[in-house]
């Protein structure tokens, strides 16, 4: 094959994967729909609507030669022209079916540039033998009405997702379009944009001229002077007209991200056995591809927040009062000045506030006498620091402070702003708040230590003068009354390790001050000089200084000089955490660990040793037991502070020994670690159930995570 024709093969793939993807959306909103309406002439339309969608795949499979995908939709095409004809009624093992085929295309079509490595053969024939089966099986089982036409019978299901009104309705399509890659638009937007150093250059030029004018006052000065203003007005125009429009050529519906919720909610609510509907609104509210394409891991780990911590069983729900099926709901909506409010909802149990607050002080993030006046918003706030969680038991994934932390650090990477609020049994909502594009970069130029920085505009609380006197101290770490608060004061130099501190100067002298804020904490920062607002774009630092902490990039200024761009969240993070100095932390931490007793309960002597190494270099006392009956006779006559424990043990396995131990009143707080092979929701629902405080899985297992869970639980 020649390279004209390997090109050609590659624009065709890459055609065909993008018309993939809106046939897949097109089916799972389909099934969607028919699972939660099951009957009339709208379900018939969507019936039909599937079918040409599974046919239209099936022509553009064969024509790349994809013969997988191909065989995959003639089933598909062929069992639905049974539904058609009422041959065939939808019940629960079809869905499922159905679903299960659409994913195993889903991983092909993400993992699409590696088709070697994808595995699919033995997947994509065990699910076509399952559909051809349930096909062949249900064929001539069709419940017929007096009129003679077909009725699907609805099926009992743990859930049944639904999205607001506007998904019902056609999309408008416009005639007028082409297809083109969003690379291609980013790279014409990135060219774009280096017209905006122009507009700073002229500015730089514009007051340059202006000052000599001023001295020397020529009157053909001053004419080129209000030439270059009126030229600098039509420049600034037309390169603001220009970046405008090719963002909004980027920007994209909500929908083609939140098409994919009700299954995410469907799947994970079968997989939690609970009842949850999901209901979206404004989802044809547009926002820059780019954003839309980051924000999704963020929306995905709150709606999974939702349905394992927030929403409870249908049991539990009806002991409350509540009806069996949860709700969730997600509201998309415009705001001025080009926002966009993002409203994740559930009417769960609420998020326990003392939990919030005890994991806080455990984590150093506050101490026991701050946490007294804090306030409802505040303390919620708590939540987004790293370690900080709401739930008792820990899993790999789940209850250990770290997803909501990477939510609000991935939100104010964007330049926007996340805030929760909750409820005991009404539930919680997080509001987040983003540009609608990402816009041309304004920050704060500052002068510390000699050299210039530029602040965010977007982390900018407040600029300040004060004098020294102003300054009190908690301890040895300076602080200034802000809005009634105390915040905390740094050099910026200091905070960016340059070794400048405050100076002690007497308490008339004045000091600049720059109030500067992320998600969760509010800091106050010291400089020399604050310069003037900037317009820019941000340069990356490049692949030699990834590593550079606190410096998020560069922007160059109109007299060419190149300042660097400060990582306002890493900077209040770092200071943060040197403000509860950590040295003393770690030698109080390794002090209380050489007291702390772990009993390992492993039938491995592989893992058992290596369990042991972990814990032992980590300064705790520790003790092995080969199965469950020994680790269950040794706590009989000994004292320890913390059981890790396999769950597949002959003799005893671990839920067993959980269970024992908790029927005895001194081991009934005893924290319980289960460390085991192989993941598992019901292993992990039935650890909860007999008592266990942690669940960990060997595949992933990090000696990090270990520790960090111990840590957590003594």
């Amino acid at each position: 094959m020649n390279n004209d024709q390997e090109e050609f093969l590659k624009e065709l793939l890459a055609d065909f994967k993008i018309e993939a993807y809106e046939h897949y959306q097109s089916i799972v909103s389909g099934l969607l729909y028919l699972e939660k309406e099951s009957d009339g002439e709208n379900s018939k339309s969507m019936i039909e609507q599937i079918f040409r969608e599974a046919h239209s795949l099936k022509g553009a499979a064969r024509a790349v030669n994809l013969l997988d995908i191909e065989k995959l939709c003639v089933v598909m095409e062929s069992l639905f022209n049974s539904i058609k004809k009422g041959e065939v009624r939808l019940t629960t093992p079809l869905f499922d079916a159905l679903y299960s085929a659409l994913d195993i295309l889903k991983f092909f079509l993400d993992n699409f540039d590696n088709r070697e490595n994808t595995g699919l053969s033995s997947n994509f024939n065990q699910i076509i033998k399952n559909l051809e089966f349930i096909h062949k099986s249900t064929l001539s089982q069709i419940i017929i009405s007096s009129t003679g036409e077909y009725e699907m019978q609805k099926t009992q299901m743990g859930i049944e997702p639904h999205v607001g009104s506007s998904q019902e309705r056609p999309v408008e399509r416009d005639s007028e379009t082409i297809r083109i890659s969003s690379k291609k638009l980013v790279n014409i937007l990135n060219q774009a944009e280096n017209f905006v150093t122009f507009k700073s250059t002229l500015e730089y030029f514009k007051n340059e001229l202006s000052s000599i004018n001023s001295r020397i006052h020529e009157e053909n000065l001053e004419h080129v002077i209000n030439n270059l203003i009126n030229f600098q007005l039509v420049a600034n125009r037309m390169i603001n007209d220009l970046t405008l429009d090719i963002k909004s050529s980027l920007l994209l519906p909500f929908s083609s991200l939140l098409n994919l919720f009700p299954k995410i909610v469907r799947d994970l609510s079968k997989e939690y056995l609970k009842k949850i509907s999901i209901t979206i609104l404004g989802e044809n509210t547009v926002i820059d591809r780019r954003i839309l394409e980051e924000i999704k891991d963020p929306l995905v780990h709150l709606i999974r927040n939702c349905i394992d911590h927030g929403i409870e069983t249908p049991e539990e729900r009806r002991i409350k009062g509540k009806s069996a099926e949860g709700k969730i709901e997600i509201v998309i909506s415009q705001e001025p000045n080009r926002k966009i409010s993002i409203k994740v909802a559930d009417d769960g149990a609420g998020i326990d506030r003392d939990k919030i607050i005890q994991s806080s002080v455990k984590n150093g993030i506050i101490d026991s006498e701050s946490a007294k006046n804090l306030s409802e918003r505040e303390i919620y706030s708590l939540i987004f620091n790293s370690g900080v969680s709401s739930r008792d038991y820990i899993t790999d994934i789940s209850g250990r402070g770290l997803g909501m932390a990477i939510v609000a650090e991935k939100v104010a990477k964007l330049g926007g702003t996340i805030e929760l609020s909750s409820a005991k049994d009404k539930g919680s909502t997080f509001i987040i708040k983003l540009p609608q594009v990402l816009s041309i970069f304004r920050g704060i130029l500052v002068i510390s230590d000699a050299q210039a920085f530029i602040i965010p505009s977007v982390s900018l609380e407040k600029t300040l003068r004060i004098k020294q006197s102003d300054i009190s101290y908690i301890g040895s770490k300076r602080a200034i009354l802000y809005s009634g608060e105390s915040v905390g004061l740094v050099h910026l130099s200091e905070a960016l390790g340059s070794g400048k501190k405050l100076s002690g100067r007497n308490n008339d002298s004045y000091i600049n001050i720059l109030i500067l804020s992320n998600s969760q904490k509010k800091m106050a920062f010291a400089v020399d000089e604050i310069i003037e607002e900037q317009e820019g774009i941000v340069k990356e630092l490049g692949s030699q200084l990834l590593k550079v902490n606190k410096i998020a990039g560069v922007t160059v200024l109109g007299d060419g000089k190149v300042v660097p761009i400060i990582e306002v969240n890493e900077l209040i993070e770092s200071i943060s955490k040197s403000r509860h100095n950590p040295d003393e932390l770690n030698e109080n931490l390794k002090e209380d660990s050489e007291k702390k007793k772990i009993l390992i309960a492993e039938d491995s002597i592989t893992v058992r040793t290596m369990l042991r190494n972990f814990i032992e270099n980590s300064g705790y006392i520790a003790r092995t037991a080969v199965d469950g009956v020994e680790a269950y006779n040794i706590l009989q006559t000994e004292d320890f502070d913390l059981v890790v424990t396999d769950i597949e043990m002959p003799g005893m396995n671990g839920f067993e020994l959980t269970a024992k131990l908790r029927e005895q009143s001194k081991h009934s707080d005893l924290p319980i670690i289960l460390v085991t092979a192989l993941e598992s929701i019901d292993d992990q629902r039935k650890g909860m159930e007999m008592g266990a405080n942690a669940y960990i899985v060997k595949g992933s297992f990090e000696k990090s995570n270990l520790l960090e869970t111990i840590k957590r639980l003594i």
